[in-house]
């Protein structure tokens, strides 16, 4: 039955369980109250009548005596004192219509005053008096003042469970009531949350969401939904990725064969521009296929680091001849990753360096915190504030490298930010130090693993 209940159903019933779970219990505690409650007091006044009582007497009595009538007066209840003088007041209030019933039930014709609280208001009372009688107070003969002070609330204290009083089992036990509709709330959306964990791991090489056959009705269709979905995708880029490897496999078969043709024509000359037309045509195919395959990123995280990556490049360069020196300051930025994936990275941004620099390249890694990082610049014309985040869509390339006719595909930054959006990790493109662009990547030391 509670398997076909949707979130929401399970929430209210969560409610109602703990609204009925803490009226069992206050109905509970009033019964164990009630039952525990004094006898009812037939007296309409039985303070007044009390307090009347234990003045009359200790109008009648010797001085000598007084002690004993205390000492029978005193109790839980009543609290009894003589003194020399009339004690101040300062939480009391005179009650005049409540002084007036006190007098009429004293037969000694003692002058008598009656006070109430002023922090206990109780309700109304059919009887017109002020309140419960705090403290009533009389001139006996010889001088002394008499003073009564009763409870002012008017109840004995209040009965108790186990030591502890109803108020105080109350408040506990809404206090327990309301930690288990916490504790039955969160284990209800705990499927919900461990979907969304997993659609944000999710990086399309396999599916990250297991069922929830425990979970609400709601919550265990949209996980099966999202699994499937999840599943398409993987499939999709599966077959994505065997079209591009056609793609690639067949095209640079054409390449080959247009290399061969042109290597048997005799004229240096007309050979050279085609041999440089199909450099290009071979990078720019290269760029495009790494572009279509970018997302898909090996799905196994190895420990690698930027550095050796960075020093591996740019001695790889200097051994080719294409750049005078490349200036290193590497310290180490260890991390998770790819190692193929980031290898190129530093690839192309090493060769925009060397391509759009002025004769300058400088490379620099390390850590900081929870992520690894690489910076390149050069000392180029830079790239303006208001094309950097431009910079990093396909097909796009600066103003300055159109107008100086440089050859590029346009694809080498948005490559890199595909891998490393991959890794979990950052790009940003700004001014260098030496006059041209800085572009720096960062990748989490640990949260890009899988």
């Amino acid at each position: 039955m509670i398997r076909r209940l949707d979130l929401f159903g399970r929430l209210i019933l969560i409610l109602l369980g703990a609204l009925v779970l803490l009226g069992t219990l206050g109905v509970t505690l009033f019964y164990v109250r009630e039952q525990h409650r004094p006898p009812f007091r037939q007296a309409p006044f039985p303070r007044l009548q009390l307090a009347a009582g234990i003045i009359d007497l200790a109008a009648s009595e010797t001085p000598n005596r007084l002690p004993l009538v205390l000492r029978g007066a005193n109790g839980l209840d009543v609290v009894t004192r003589i003194l020399s003088a009339e004690p101040s007041t300062p939480d009391l209030r005179y009650a005049p219509r409540l002084t007036a019933r006190l007098r009429s039930f004293i037969r000694s014709g003692t002058s008598v005053r009656a006070y109430v609280s002023t922090v206990f208001i109780p309700r109304a009372r059919s009887s017109g008096v002020e309140g419960f009688l705090a403290r009533a107070s009389a001139r006996l003969p010889d001088g002394r003042v008499i003073v009564i002070d009763t409870n002012s609330t008017g109840d004995k204290d209040a009965p108790r469970l186990l030591g502890w009083p109803a108020s105080q089992w109350m408040g506990a036990a809404a206090t327990l009531v309301v930690l288990l509709a916490l504790w039955g709330t969160a284990r209800e959306t705990r499927p919900l949350r461990r979907v969304v964990q997993a659609m944000l791991a999710f990086d399309g090489t396999r599916v990250t969401i297991a069922g929830a056959p425990s979970a609400a009705a709601d919550i265990r269709r949209t996980s099966e939904a999202a699994a499937a979905m999840q599943e398409r995708v993987v499939t999709l880029l599966g077959e994505r990725a065997l079209m591009i490897g056609a793609i690639s496999h067949d095209l640079r078969t054409v390449l080959t064969r247009m290399r061969l043709r042109v290597a048997a024509l005799g004229d240096t000359a007309a050979r050279t521009p085609l041999e440089r037309d199909l450099e290009r045509m071979d990078a720019m195919l290269s760029d495009a296929l790494a572009f279509a395959r970018g997302t898909a990123t090996g799905p196994e995280r190895l420990p690698v680091d930027l550095a050796d990556i960075a020093a591996s490049e740019a001695a790889e360069r200097d051994a080719r001849g294409q750049w005078g020196t490349i200036d290193l300051a590497l310290d180490d930025a260890p991390c998770l990753g790819d190692a193929l994936a980031l290898r190129r990275v530093v690839a192309n941004l090493i060769d925009n360096a060397i391509k759009y620099g002025g004769g300058r390249v400088v490379v620099t890694t390390g850590s900081a915190a929870d992520r690894a990082w690489l910076a390149v610049e050069d000392d180029g014309p830079g790239i303006s504030p208001d094309q950097r985040a431009e910079m990093l869509q396909p097909y796009r390339r600066g103003e300055q490298a159109r107008r100086a006719g440089l050859a590029g595909s346009g694809l080498g930054l948005a490559i890199v930010q595909q891998i490393i959006g991959g890794h979990h990790g950052m790009i940003a493109i700004g001014a260098s130090t030496y006059g041209g662009a800085q572009v720096t990547i960062s990748l989490p030391l640990d949260a890009c693993a899988p």
